[in-house]
């Protein structure tokens, strides 16, 4: 009876570690889940790149980081395997908003796959901002899988040193 009783609580033991670690990962990286949505265009033949982007995975992770200072909100995005002109980056009130599209590599000939776990399509990533800012003087970067959107912060909510005088 010892051994079921030992049983039972490494089993609830390693249930309550996978369940700590799935809250972990959810509430570090739960906006990074992005959904894909694979393009139709209307009244084409699908490719073969469109069919495999449909049998491909629909969300995948593109995880970001939010830095400020004095002066700016930086934003880096993770998103692999694409070029400068796939995004399209807008702010609406303190949330930057990336979209854009992941291609499937077109160098694929021949073959099958057995394992397809990259998300393909159009997506939309929302990352809230610390701060409100200046999008009119935005600059933006991809280079080596990463976005870099570096967003000037507002006049009025730029941080100033305020020297303190002697009351007297």
């Amino acid at each position: 009876m010892r051994t079921f009783e030992e049983l039972r609580q490494g089993l609830e033991h390693a249930w309550d570690q996978v369940t700590e670690g799935w809250r972990d990962l959810r509430e570090r990286a739960g906006a990074a889940l992005t959904r894909f949505y694979p393009l139709r265009r209307e009244g084409e033949v699908q490719t073969r790149e469109e069919a495999h982007a449909r049998r491909g995975a629909a969300w995948g992770l593109m995880a970001a980081e939010v830095l400020e200072d004095d002066q700016a909100v930086e934003v880096r995005l993770e998103a692999p395997g694409m070029q400068a002109d796939d995004f399209d980056l807008s702010v609406h009130e303190q949330t930057l908003i990336i979209r854009g599209e992941k291609r499937v590599n077109r160098q694929i000939d021949n073959g099958r796959f057995h394992l397809m776990e990259r998300a393909y399509g159009a997506f939309q990533r929302n990352v809230p901002l610390p701060s409100p800012v200046d999008d009119s003087h935005a600059e933006a970067s991809y280079h080596d899988g990463v976005l870099v959107v570096r967003l000037p912060r507002t006049e009025n909510t730029r941080r100033r040193r305020i020297a303190v005088r002697s009351g007297q």
